[in-house]
């Protein structure tokens, strides 16, 4: 119980974290906020909602400047995280993350986790992965439409489009990709695509793709 208990606040933490990036991506980063959420590999969920909490504090006296990006939700890190480099690069090229599937073991399950009298936390833990686990690439989506999920994540977010960065040969994200996109097409959702590798070291060309796709959603908006 005082496990799930500490996992809530931790859950609860990255919740506000993600409302601040969705409400004013320009006071955290994608980069930054990645960081952050990664530290929590590493930690405690205990120590990780403290340092959360604290963060988010100074983040609201933070002063910032408001540029003119484009808001996107960057999906397809399955297999491996990309690089930092990568995710900078994307906020070079004009674009504000506004929500991504990095560090999805940290995300797997929407909301939070209910112990019910009598059942341990690995019991709770499996409920609710399969009660309330969000779509991915691996998950059996039933007699759900594939790509309704994100539809729902994008204009929950307000985002303007999807950017799909998928790591190379990683068949779950590659193979999701078509339906995904087919998805966006019929909401004419903009979207533009492509693959990285963990040890990518060179980051102009997404940049200059990333940057040709926010300047044309400015100006003409419309699927890509």
């Amino acid at each position: 119980m005082r496990a799930t208990v500490e996992e809530n606040r931790r859950r609860r933490a990255l919740a506000e974290l993600d409302r601040l990036r969705r409400d004013e991506p320009w006071r955290l980063l994608a980069s930054e906020a990645y960081l952050a959420v990664r530290a929590g590999a590493m930690m405690p969920a205990v120590e990780h909602a403290v340092l959360l909490a604290e963060l988010i504090a100074a983040l609201r006296w933070r002063a910032t400047r408001v540029y003119d990006n484009v808001r996107v939700v960057v999906v397809g890190a399955f297999c491996e995280q990309p690089p930092l480099p990568l995710v900078r690069a994307l906020e070079r090229a004009g674009c504000y993350v506004v929500e991504d599937d990095l560090q999805l073991g940290l995300r797997t399950i929407d909301g939070e986790i209910t112990c019910s009298p009598g059942e341990d936390a690995v019991e709770s833990l499996a409920r609710a992965f399969l009660e309330q686990g969000i779509a991915t690439a691996t998950r059996y989506v039933g007699q759900a439409r594939k790509g309704a999920a994100l539809i729902e994540r994008v204009r929950a977010t307000a985002a303007d489009g999807v950017v799909f960065a998928s790591p190379s040969f990683c068949d779950p994200a590659l193979l999701d990709r078509p339906m995904l996109e087919a998805a966006l097409d019929r909401e004419g959702i903009p979207h533009t695509s492509f693959k990285y590798a963990e040890n990518t070291a060179q980051f102009g060309v997404i940049r200059e793709q990333a940057g040709a796709f926010s300047d044309a959603v400015k100006l003409w908006g419309g699927a890509t």
